[in-house]
């Protein structure tokens, strides 16, 4: 079953783009409920030492029970591609949670260095520049692809609750089993496509009956296994290919709410997954 039969679904739950046939989005259409989370949020660039880092703090959020979660893009984007072209600030508008998100600039390609390879000093630098406490009820980190490097580089930081591996598995298994075995606080939730055979090589180290095996994303937020919200591994062979795993808004604000973080009462979390608003066409001089 295609995305696009999923965008065909959802498409009552949205508000009219357009009142014609045609693609384009006028600048004065009405924002549908997702657009309108986003504008209500604050968005900060930071211009950080290695890089710029992307903050986003949705309305109404609280630190004394918010969470802190960063997401890590692939190679071949950098930070700014991938939270526009990837609509990161809806992706998690539509989660609905009470956290500070952060997306750091990471390397886009294999021979690049890690830029944050100090989970401590990014989170300093967040604070500094946004006035904004984080909430420390969990940190989590959720990457894709080429991510797996910084991921790695930050396996020995005692403040990392909850790991979300999508479609990220090429390095050292080992390493990140050894993560997970050093801590019964600590939650891991993998997606594999690309990475099938790495991502069940994980599975396969893990203590037996600690993982929960989801065979393909469920099509609705409320199909998805109770278990899977509280079990301390979920592993899904995603049916979806690498790139539209983190793009279309099924999988990134669907493993997002596997983590235990409260929702925030006028978000969008309600709405069907998958429900993002249409990309602006670029602008023509």
């Amino acid at each position: 079953m295609g995305l696009a039969w999923w965008g065909a679904a959802i498409a009552r739950d949205m508000e009219p783009a357009s009142a014609g046939s045609g693609s384009a989005v006028p600048i004065d259409a009405p924002l549908g409920p997702v657009a309108r989370a986003v504008n209500a949020g604050r968005h900060v660039r930071i211009e950080g030492p290695r890089g710029p880092i992307h903050v986003w703090i949705p309305a109404g959020y609280h630190a004394d029970t918010g969470a802190t979660i960063l997401y890590i893009h692939g190679y071949w984007d950098d930070t700014d591609t991938a939270w526009v072209g990837h609509q990161l600030p809806e992706q998690f508008a539509l989660a609905g949670q009470n956290a500070l998100f952060i997306a750091p600039e990471a390397p886009v390609a294999a021979r690049t260095p890690v830029n944050y390879p100090d989970l401590g000093e990014l989170l300093r630098i967040v604070e500094e520049k946004t006035g904004v406490v984080r909430g420390a009820a969990l940190t989590a980190v959720v990457g894709h692809s080429g991510a797996f490097r910084t991921m790695n580089a930050w396996l020995d930081e005692a403040l990392l609750d909850q790991m979300i591996w999508i479609d990220a598995m090429y390095g050292d298994e080992d390493i990140i089993v050894n993560w997970y075995n050093a801590s019964p606080r600590r939650r891991l939730i993998i997606v594999g496509e690309d990475t099938i055979l790495g991502t069940e090589a994980v599975v396969e180290k893990l203590p037996a009956g600690d993982c929960l095996t989801i065979d393909r994303f469920p099509p609705t937020w409320e199909t998805y296994p109770a278990a899977a919200k509280r079990a301390r591994c979920v592993y899904v062979r995603a049916q979806y290919m690498h790139m539209p795993l983190v793009t279309e808004g099924f999988v990134l604000p669907a493993m997002l709410r596997l983590l235990p973080v409260e929702l925030l009462p006028d978000h969008p979390w309600h709405l069907p997954l998958g429900s993002l608003p249409p990309l602006a066409d670029a602008a023509s001089d």
